[in-house]
């Protein structure tokens, strides 16, 4: 993937209230979305921070109750800066219907995932939707306590448009009752 253009990189820079797209600028942004890794604040804009910026405007763009910070890989820095890629529209918009239709707070459990982090996960699949920002597992509280809960999620999801694949602990959206204990209460759902 070629990297945004300048004027698009400007555009993005505005967009996110960080500025004007310059070297200090560009830096200010690297701290905020790289807090651990400080070599990576440099003010160089290379692939890492394009990922970064892509990213952070696809969620403030999609989600309005959502922070970026929010689907940054699990690895905490370990493998990658956090944003291996972005989380795409589709599934931010998916994820921010079912926000609104259950009117509670939505915890993200996992959102991007790097290769590296993704095959450590016990039961994850090699070709995880996680790597690619196209999906995302979730808890909400009062609502996914229960299987029953976790059931109605699921049902609202597979409504969705470009919905491809939801499941929990003890169901499907194919219909099936499913083992997965890794999931907790948590739900995951992903887009096309």
């Amino acid at each position: 993937m070629a990297l945004l253009s300048v004027e698009k990189r400007k555009e993005y820079f505005k967009y996110l209230g960080l500025g004007s797209y310059c070297k200090k600028n560009i830096k200010k942004f690297q701290k905020i979305a790289f807090p651990d890794q400080p070599e990576e604040h440099d003010g160089d804009y290379g692939v890492k921070t394009d990922k970064a910026l892509r990213h952070w405007r696809n969620v403030k763009r999609y989600c309005k109750n959502f922070e970026p910070e929010e689907f940054r890989c699990g690895c905490k820095g370990r493998y990658c800066t956090g944003y291996p890629t972005q989380m795409r529209a589709k599934t931010l918009a998916q994820l921010q219907s079912i926000r609104d239709q259950f009117g509670k707070p939505i915890i993200v459990t996992s959102g991007l995932r790097c290769p590296q982090f993704n095959a450590r996960l016990s039961g994850s699949s090699s070709h995880s939707r996680h790597m690619k920002g196209k999906a995302v597992d979730f808890y909400i509280q009062g609502v996914t306590d229960t299987l029953s809960g976790r059931i109605k999620v699921i049902k609202h999801a597979k409504k969705l448009k470009n919905h491809h694949y939801s499941y929990c602990n003890g169901y499907n959206s194919n219909g099936y009752a499913i083992n997965a204990p890794n999931m907790g209460n948590a739900v995951h759902t992903d887009t096309r």
